[in-house]
């Protein structure tokens, strides 16, 4: 009888830290989309949109040099005032990528804290009648945190490892037009002419608010007097 307890109990720690073991990776698999949508965000202005990934306690922001911004308000409007001038979305021909790549991430054993390691790769013309075109890299040191039963970020840290402006001669967005010698079964999506460009809809909602996602098509700034 003591040896079928033994088994059972050991069974049963097996089946626990097996259990513990999936939920670790579900949490990376949750924290990773969480920090992809940050960066779809930020290439599209939607300011708004990534605040809200952000927790509602203790959270802060501190992009290269720019200084840390702490508080969700705060990040709102250093996002939106600062980096944004005052402008939410994309303007015409406006173009603006942060690319995710290499991220590492280390989940807490008790499951209520996270970090991550990660690189973005950035492209722009913003605005779009800048002369120059950006390239930049930088390394991300990010922490979350579970709030509600919900991954948040808690804090993002952006060190900058280059900039570099290059002159522009030309860019443009259409691709080559469809095949004359091999027509395609159905048109590809039309230009939206707010963006001067096509756009994919978004498949999935707010990671964090579940709200649809909209077109980011930029708001004019408000005037100043």
């Amino acid at each position: 009888m003591s040896d079928l307890a033994d088994e059972v109990r050991q069974l049963r720690e097996e089946l626990a830290a097996t259990r513990h073991r999936l939920d670790l990776l579900e949490d990376r698999n949750e924290i990773e989309r969480l920090q992809y949508a940050y960066g779809y965000f930020i290439d599209n202005r939607m300011f708004r949109e990534m605040t809200d990934l952000f927790c509602d306690e203790g959270c802060w922001i501190e992009i290269g040099q720019r200084g840390r911004y702490r508080g969700k308000e705060r990040i709102h409007r250093f996002l939106h005032q600062v980096l944004g001038d005052g402008r939410w979305g994309l303007l015409k021909d406006e173009v603006i990528n942060h690319v995710q790549q290499q991220p590492i991430v280390t989940v807490a054993d008790d499951r209520t804290r996270a970090w991550s390691r990660a690189r973005a790769q950035v492209q722009g013309n913003s605005p779009p009648d800048t002369p120059h075109f950006l390239l930049a890299d930088g390394i991300y040191e990010n922490e979350y945190v579970r709030e509600g039963g919900r991954w948040k970020i808690r804090g993002v840290t952006v060190t900058m490892t280059f900039y570099a402006a290059l002159e522009r001669a030309r860019i443009w967005f259409p691709s080559a037009p469809p095949s004359e010698a091999f027509p395609p079964d159905a048109p590809s999506q039309p230009v939206d002419e707010r963006l001067g460009r096509q756009f994919n809809p978004w498949h999935f909602a707010h990671p964090v608010t579940g709200e649809p996602l909209p077109v980011p098509v930029s708001e004019p700034a408000p005037r100043t007097a």
